[in-house]
């Protein structure tokens, strides 16, 4: 059974079709195509991605790169079935102990950059989409169409994102941030800071130098950047976690 999940979803300039089993319709097989340029540049930028995730995780992503033309790209990823993802619109205390697990991840996967300026940038960690769980507590890091290895992106921005995209779900909700959230966020950065991959440039004014980087460097998204709910925080907000955090650093 086959059926096409989205067309042009973000602004991605990709088509992308779910296969499932027949018999049990659970899904075995992500392709995803592209005629344009940039979605073509999406899907080099996946492989790349995967390839470098593959080089250092424990749990590989299978792919096959079945179309490489210059007007066309197609890759078929195999799915892992034994992970899930969490559902959206969840409060934060609901979700802090995966935010953890995808940290520590994050610690492990990137442990060859600590004490580095730069790292490489997966770009849309999200525990909605992008991070992946199974019953045993493992981490599955998936869509790596904005992957970038060679942009100077600092170490840790990943995680300061996916921190500040659920900060800002909190605060869509409750029009405010409460204590026990504010408190995670500062010892998550604390713990990654404290793992040695928390980049010097992002030492001072946490939040606010993190929207620059993206900010200066939309390139990445190739026009989708307007989904990355970090970019939606208030100023308020902003100034808030920059000054929580500037107390542990």
């Amino acid at each position: 059974m086959k059926y096409i999940k989205s067309v042009h979803r973000h602004g991605s300039e990709t088509f992308l079709l779910v296969i499932k089993n027949d018999k049990n319709l659970k899904p075995t097989n992500i392709i995803k195509a592209s005629t344009s340029k940039n979605g073509i540049k999406s899907i080099i930028s996946e492989c790349e991605g995967i390839n470098w995730y593959n080089n250092q995780s424990t749990i590989k992503i299978e792919y096959n790169l079945e179309k490489e033309i210059e007007t066309y790209y197609r890759i078929n990823i195999k799915v892992n079935n034994n992970f899930f993802n969490i559902k959206p619109n969840k409060e934060y205390s609901k979700i802090k102990n995966y935010l953890d697990l995808a940290i520590n991840h994050y610690i492990k996967i990137w442990h060859n950059y600590r004490e580095r300026e730069y790292a490489p940038f997966h770009g849309d960690l999200s525990l909605v989409g992008n991070v992946m769980f199974n019953s045993e507590n493992e981490v599955l890091i998936v869509d790596w169409e904005q992957f970038n290895g060679s942009m100077k992106m600092p170490t840790g921005l990943d995680i300061i994102m996916i921190l500040m995209e659920n900060i800002y779900y909190e605060e869509l909700k409750f029009k405010k941030i409460k204590k026990n959230v504010k408190e995670h966020f500062i010892n998550s950065v604390h713990n990654l800071n404290q793992a040695k991959l928390l980049s010097p440039l992002l030492f001072h004014d946490t939040a606010s130098k993190a929207l620059d980087f993206i900010n200066s460097n939309l390139d990445i998204w190739r026009g989708q950047h307007s989904k990355l709910p970090s970019l939606k925080l208030s100023r308020n907000t902003i100034r808030e976690i920059d000054n929580a955090i500037s107390s542990i650093i």
